[in-house]
C-alpha cells in the first residue's frame, strides 16, 4: 500500500522502578511490529506504571532517509504587520493542509485580545494570537526569536539544529518551545515537581535521528504527566544529545498518518473538549509534496 512508510512498535513496560530504564533491569514487555518498505519514521507507544501511570508516544525520524523533510506549519496571519501573528487552527487541519505525515505541537502563544480582569480569552479556532518564540515556515518568518525560548530549526543546507540561540535568521523552518532539557549531552532542565502533559523534541549526537515525544497528563490512573526533569531523563534515555521542552498542557498532541493516508491522533489530549486549536506545528512531510513551492 502506498502509505506504508511507518515502522510501528507498541511497547508495554510494567513495574519499571524509575523513569529511566536501566540495562540490567528485568522488565516485562510486549512488542508488536509490521514490515514496511521504508523506515523513515518509527513510532513507539509506551505504557508505564512507575513512578506513576504514564502513556508516552515516541516518533523517531531518520534525517538521512530520502523522500522526506522536517517542516514547520503556521496558522494564517490575518493582519500582516498587525499584532496577530497567526490564527488558532485545529491541529489535524493545520497538518493535513500542509501535507504533513506526522506532527506535534510546538510554540506557546498569547491570545489577542489578551486576558483582562481575570477572564481568559477562550481557545477557539479562528481567533488570533501572538506566537511566543521563533516561527518560520518555508522561509517566511511569522514570529522572531525571543530570549528564554529554545529552538529547533532547519538551516538553508537542510541541516536540523536543536539549540538555544539560532546561528542565523536565514532558515527554511523554525519553531520554539520553552527551555532546554538536554544540551550537549548534559541535562539542563529546570527543577520543580509539577506534573503536566509534555511535548519535546531532541536530536542524537550524530544528528541522524530526530526524536519527537508527547507524554499525556492530568488523567488520574491513566497518565498523570511528568516533571521537566523527568522529561529530560526520558529524552536522554531515548538517545538525545540535545533536546528542548515544547509547549505542553492541553496543547500536547501527536498526529501520524495511517496506511490509508488519514492523520490519526496518537495520544489523548487533556482538554475534555478534545484537541486544542494551536498556531504552530512541527512535522514531517514528503518532499514531493512541496516541489515548486520554494
Amino acid at each position: 500500500m502506498a502509505h506504508r512508510w511507518i515502522h510501528s512498535v507498541a511497547i508495554l513496560i510494567l513495574f519499571v522502578p524509575s523513569l529511566v530504564a536501566r540495562a540490567d533491569e528485568s522488565v516485562e514487555q510486549r512488542t508488536e511490529s509490521r514490515s514496511t518498505w521504508c523506515e523513515a519514521i518509527r513510532h513507539e507507544s509506551i505504557v508505564r506504571t512507575q513512578p506513576r501511570p504514564l502513556r508516552i508516544q515516541v516518533l523517531r525520524y531518520d534525517l538521512h532517509a530520502p523522500g522526506f523533510e522536517l517542516a514547520v506549519v503556521i496558522g494564517d496571519d490575518p493582519d500582516g504587520d498587525g499584532p496577530i501573528e497567526a490564527v488558532l487552527t485545529h491541529p489535524r487541519a493545520l497538518a493535513r493542509d500542509a501535507g504533513l505525515v506526522a506532527a506535534v505541537n510546538t510554540n506557546p502563544w498569547r491570545m489577542i485580545p489578551p486576558t483582562t480582569d481575570g477572564i481568559r480569552t477562550p481557545y477557539i479556532a479562528g481567533l488570533g494570537c501572538d506566537i511566543s518564540g521563533w516561527a518560520v515556515s518555508d522561509g517566511r518568518e511569522q514570529s522572531p526569536p525571543q530570549d528564554g525560548h529554545w529552538n529547533v530549526w532547519v538551516d538553508e543546507d537542510g541541516r536540523v539544529r536543536v539549540d538555544e540561540r539560532p546561528e542565523t535568521r536565514s532558515v527554511r523552518h523554525a519553531a520554539a518551545g520553552f527551555g532546554g532539557l538536554i544540551h550537549r549531552g548534559k541535562i539542563v532542565a529546570a527543577g520543580g515537581q509539577a506534573l503536566h502533559p509534555r511535548t519535546a523534541v531532541g536530536i542524537d549526537r550524530l544528528q541522524r535521528w530526530l526524536i519527537l515525544v508527547v507524554v499525556d497528563g492530568r488523567q488520574a490512573k491513566v497518565s498523570e504527566g511528568m516533571s521537566l526533569w523527568e522529561l529530560a531523563e526520558l529524552m536522554m534515555e531515548l538517545g538525545c544529545y540535545d533536546a528542548i521542552n515544547l509547549d505542553g498542557g492541553g496543547s500536547t498532541i501527536m498526529l501520524l498518518e495511517d496506511d490509508e493516508g488519514h492523520l490519526r491522533l496518537q495520544n489523548r489530549p487533556s482538554d475534555r473538549t478534545g484537541p486544542r486549536p494551536i498556531p504552530v506545528m512541527l512535522g514531517i512531510r514528503r518532499q514531493d509534496d512541496t516541489e515548486g513551492t520554494r
